[in-house]
Formats: structure tokens, sequence, C-alpha cells
């Protein structure tokens, strides 16, 4: 019996495992703040006047560094810079630290970068322009 169910675990472990690799993606230009921390790589999509969010965020393994970029980006925090990007978007799954993110965007190229724009900054400006 313990076979058995050690048997299906096992094959169940596998398909969950074949499925998240198998996921659809979606070819996006999107625009939005990148975020890096301990364990952490975000992307917070900007929608018009909303910020959507977090996605897992990752580089494509052929993604062409500058040297400026790479420093720009190493020195990214959880306040974010303003990106404008193109990659793979996969949504409904368990993507980054601990699974912890229902979607990724996969980055193929760096359209635009404001290292001064940032996340914090921009909810700043929205909170004065309501008082």
């Amino acid at each position: 019996m313990k076979k058995l169910t050690l048997s299906i675990l096992l094959l169940f472990l596998a398909f969950n495992l074949f499925a998240q690799t198998e996921t659809e993606y979606e070819i996006v230009r999107i625009e939005g703040f990148y975020t890096r921390g301990w364990e952490h790589s975000g992307f917070f999509e900007k929608c018009q006047d909303t910020i959507k969010g977090p996605m897992w965020s990752e580089f494509d393994e052929n993604f062409n560094w500058s040297d400026s970029l790479k420093k720009i980006i190493s020195e990214t925090r959880l306040d974010g810079i303003f990106l404008k990007v193109a990659g793979r978007k996969k949504t409904n799954g368990d993507f980054g630290h601990l699974g912890a993110f229902t979607s990724m965007i996969t980055i193929t190229e760096i359209i635009f970068v404001d290292p001064k724009s940032t996340m914090t900054k921009y909810f700043e400006n929205r909170s004065l322009q309501k008082e």
C-alpha cells in the first residue's frame, strides 16, 4: 500500500512540475516599475492610472546587458524604477520565491528606463494631486 501511495504522489508531483513548465505565455510590451530585493524580483505593471502587480520578473538568458544598464538594475531596490519592457508574460501559475506570484514576465528587452522615476514618487505625486 505504501508503494502505491508513493507512486501516486510521485506521479502527481511529476505532472504538476510538467504543467508549470508548459504554461502558455503572451508576448507583451508593457511599462511599470521594476523592484528587486532579497528573494524578490517584481514588476508592477502600470495601466493608465492604476498599478497592477506584482508579477515575478526575470531576465531572458539571452538578454543583452550593457554595463550602465546592469549597474542601474543591480542598484534597484524595493521603491522600484520605471521601465518600458518587452517580454513573455505568463499567468495562472506559481512563480518566484515559494511560488508566491500568480504571474511572471521574462524580460527580453528594455525599451526605456527612467531611474529617477520610482514607484514611491509615483504614489507621492498621486497623493498630492488628490489634495
